[in-house]
């Protein structure tokens, strides 16, 4: 608590005046009970405390959604790792949490840090699937996670992974396609195009993966940009304008200003690729 604000509660506490200029018992007594139930309700709505008409969840969600402040999103994961030892069986905090650390390992630069976030979001989601096997959440995150993982170690320590990668989106996929605005459309897609042959990988199926997407999620700006740069690799100039042209105007409502900027940002180099 901020030792500033609570002296400032007793700044020109005087003792109310009578006629006489000296204050009475009663009214003594009146202005220092005020004064005492005002520094009580400072100290139980200031700091870490949630406002009383606000869950922990939705407390999170609000934080998560302001996370280009990455402070707000430890915050939100320091609320949920609170909540989970009160309620160790409570789906919907492990699945965030292992969303909001894959997040944050994004926003961090040392590499073993990142690494960390990421191994801690296996480890959650796999606790959100051990309690609801049925939900996409847990699948998503522990693909999300394990991807990431695996990008950061580099493909001769992480080959093993991939098939779990490939199982987990596919889970989450049969359960609810429609999932994160379209994002299971963009990981199955890339899975497809950037795996080699020998491992799964197809070029064509991975194309109409993202185009699929594109159908069922037009909003979804990340993965209007991943089609329009395999569109320049594979010489369809005029499909890739059209899509990098969309990805400026696109409200995409899972992104963050920040993000969504750097996502128009790269559309911007595509175009002068393209020569617009």
């Amino acid at each position: 608590m901020n030792s500033t604000k609570t002296a400032s509660l007793f700044n020109g506490a005087k003792m109310p005046e009578t006629a006489t200029g000296r204050g009475s018992l009663a009214e003594s007594r009146l202005h220092l009970a005020r004064k005492f139930f005002t520094i009580v309700a400072f100290v139980l709505f200031s700091g870490d405390t949630l406002p009383a008409t606000e869950t922990v969840l939705q407390t999170t969600d609000r934080l998560f959604a302001a996370r280009d402040n990455v402070e707000n999103l430890r915050q939100a994961i320091a609320l949920l790792e609170k909540g989970i030892v009160s309620t160790p069986k409570d789906y919907e905090l492990f699945w965030r949490l292992a969303k909001y650390n894959y997040y944050l390992a994004d926003q961090i630069v040392e590499k073993n840090d990142r690494l960390k976030h990421y191994d801690t979001g296996v480890d959650l989601a796999k606790r959100a699937i051990g309690i609801d096997d049925n939900r996409p959440e847990g699948h998503f995150w522990l693909a999300a996670n394990y991807g990431e993982y695996a990008e950061l170690k580099g493909p001769f320590r992480s080959l093993w992974l991939v098939r779990i990668i490939r199982q987990e989106f596919e889970r989450a996929f049969a359960i609810d396609r429609s999932f994160e605005n379209g994002s299971l459309y963009l990981a199955l897609g890339e899975l497809y195009l950037r795996l080699p042959w020998l491992m799964g990988g197809n070029h064509q199926r991975g194309i109409e993966f993202l185009e699929e997407g594109i159908k069922a999620a037009p909003s979804n700006a990340d993965l209007c940009l991943t089609l329009a740069e395999y569109y320049l690799k594979d010489g369809r100039l005029s499909d890739a304008r059209k899509l990098a042209g969309m990805v400026l105007t696109l409200s995409d409502p899972l992104r963050s200003p920040k993000e969504l900027e750097e996502l128009r940002s790269r559309s911007r180099i595509l175009q002068e690729k393209l020569g617009k």
